[in-house]
């Protein structure tokens, strides 16, 4: 297994507000927080830290337990990030959106999500979304009312409908993942995704191996005006002679 990780905070903001756990093995999650200068990155760093403090507890599980535990996880961040909001004024409001991937002992993937930031499957030249995006726009989409084309553009894609740190009750969703060696799997923030159409990435990954990959897709949001903090995670399943992170 090769993983790699890349952030920026993009060619308009000032502050990179992502955040990213790529400790591994068999866990690797990224949070997009918001809120203002302190407390962006402050609910993304925090949601992550818990979500790790809790992985301690998926090791023995699968199935529908581990997809239990996961969701349980994402809100015992909840709660912890909407006590500091309520502890101190810097923190008012704040939140983030989070995606994590569990690799676990059925040989299995296993995605929790809140918010828009994203997870994909790139196998066999296809590229798949697996997480459905919490947001206004998405919303449109599904109902029909616009194309993905607008969508990519939409002028509201920054609305989202579920946060970590928005409500004191949190939905999250979980999604069981087949796993071949052939997989990649991408964590993304809507940096990427708002900049780098599905097409794009596809392209990208199909063209260069994971380590290049990685970096191209970071470069291709940035040339296309890196609006707002990029990151991703990048994981080839591809197996190799010994594990190699970067």
């Amino acid at each position: 297994m090769f993983v790699i990780s890349k952030t920026h905070v993009g060619m308009v903001r000032t502050v990179n507000e992502d955040a990213l756990l790529t400790t591994g093995p068999e866990l690797f999650a990224l949070a997009d927080g918001m809120g203002g200068y302190a407390a962006g990155d402050t609910a993304s760093k925090e949601a992550l830290q818990v979500l790790q403090q809790e992985a301690e507890k998926f090791k023995p599980l699968t199935g529908a337990a581990l997809c239990a535990a996961m969701r349980s996880a994402v809100q015992q961040a909840n709660a912890h990030i909407r006590r500091m909001a309520q502890t101190e004024e810097k923190y008012h409001d704040m939140g983030t959106t989070l995606v994590a991937v569990y690799l676990a002992a059925d040989g299995k993937a296993y995605a929790a999500n809140v918010g828009d930031s994203r997870l994909y499957t790139w196998r066999e030249g296809v590229l798949q979304q697996i997480t459905r995006d919490h947001s206004y726009v998405a919303e449109l989409l599904a109902s029909g009312e616009i194309t993905a084309q607008e969508a990519f553009k939409h002028p509201q894609k920054n609305i989202i409908l579920r946060a970590v740190g928005a409500e004191d009750e949190l939905e999250v969703d979980c999604f069981t993942i087949e796993l071949t060696e052939a997989t990649k799997l991408l964590l993304c923030s809507d940096g990427l995704s708002d900049m780098v159409a599905d097409s794009q990435i596809s392209a990208i990954l199909q063209e260069h191996q994971t380590a290049a990959a990685a970096e191209a897709l970071l470069e291709a949001a940035l040339d296309n005006g890196g609006r707002d903090n990029v990151s991703l995670i990048l994981i080839d399943l591809t197996p190799a002679e010994e594990d190699k992170r970067s």
